[in-house]
């Protein structure tokens, strides 16, 4: 009867709570790049909104258009210009939180999810809401009543919007598919599957202060603007392929180098500095067309070998040994 008891005792019990994990400690230092990375991502979509509209509510037209920086306006001369400047100033801070994480040893999930968070502002909904805003102020000058919007009246209008809309969407998959196929903190991969998040932002920034430097009206502004939501349409389906992209601190930064090396980078950095915006857009713009440019090239060795190894395979099938010589049969033989 005891034993029974102590069974019904045993049923009649609560079942224990689940323990729930508690984070003790974070690495200072690379948290607050990561949320410098976050607050240059909401900076920008500030003042890419500040963008569409002439006037700010309740500001006089000088101060609404104003950076309130002599400075400021000579570098950036627009609100769009200083938008794109913070995308890629969050840029920079997303590669040095890893930097200092792995320098540190201080890597953990929680910086992991914490830098997704953050890339998918400053690298997803920023860049999106640049395009957005860039069209909506430039769009009808080519295309009248053409505003980006979903329940815009105008054809154009609605693609622009499902375009950035598409962008943010890739960026989402892309950073939700690296967190799982990279479980541990850093798992030291050397190379990418698809295009980084932050390639893909540098892209688009690029191309907002290359059509902000060329002025409205220019050749350069009207192919940006009428190439862009391509763009941002092709950027979103590379990040979300399985195209190879090296890692540019590895590849470039990372290690011993020649010295060489150092002085060809300066060399370069002095002879782009006259066209800064164009030399930018197209540096990151290679970047983006070097994986697939590189995934076709490849393809193209590799049947150029198989080729070649089947045309080896046929010539060893030849039988090339000399001819056989036969001997005369011996005299015991032959008698």
């Amino acid at each position: 009867m005891a034993v029974i008891a102590r069974i019904n005792r045993h049923k009649l019990r609560k079942p224990r709570k689940a323990r729930r994990r508690r984070l003790e400690t974070v690495s200072t230092l690379p948290t607050l790049f990561t949320l410098g990375n976050l607050a240059c991502g909401f900076a920008a979509i500030h003042f890419a909104l500040r963008a569409m509209y002439s006037a700010g509510v309740g500001e006089d037209d000088a101060a609404a258009l104003s950076l309130q920086s002599h400075l400021l306006e000579r570098l950036l001369p627009s609100f769009l210009a200083l938008a794109a400047m913070f995308v890629f100033v969050g840029i920079v801070c997303d590669m040095l939180d890893g930097a200092l994480a792995r320098m540190t040893r201080r890597t953990s999930d929680f910086g992991g999810q914490l830098d997704s968070l953050a890339d998918m502002i400053t690298s997803g909904v920023a860049p999106a809401v640049l395009v957005v805003a860039l069209m909506m102020r430039d769009l009808s000058q080519y295309w009248p009543n053409a505003f980006p919007g979903p329940f815009s009246n105008n054809h154009l209008g609605r693609l622009v919007w499902v375009a950035a809309l598409v962008y943010a969407v890739g960026t989402a998959l892309r950073l939700a598919r690296f967190n799982v196929e990279h479980t541990t903190p850093d798992s030291g991969h050397k190379m990418f599957r698809g295009l980084p998040c932050p390639g893909a932002a540098a892209v688009i920034a690029s191309l907002v202060i290359l059509q902000e430097a060329a002025g409205a009206g220019t050749s350069v502004h009207k192919a940006i603007i009428i190439g862009l939501p391509f763009v941002t349409v092709s950027l979103a389906i590379l990040m979300v392929s399985r195209v190879p992209y090296v890692k540019i601190d590895q590849s470039y930064l990372r290690g011993k180098r020649p010295f060489a090396h150092l002085v060809i980078l300066m060399v370069l950095v002095v002879v782009a500095w006259p066209l800064k915006e164009a030399a930018l857009a197209i540096i990151v713009g290679w970047y983006a067309l070097s994986g697939p440019i590189g995934a076709v090239w490849g393809k193209v060795r590799r049947r150029g070998d198989q080729a070649t190894d089947d045309h080896s395979d046929d010539e060893a099938d030849v039988d090339e040994s000399p001819p056989r010589v036969v001997k005369p049969a011996s005299r015991q033989a032959q008698s």
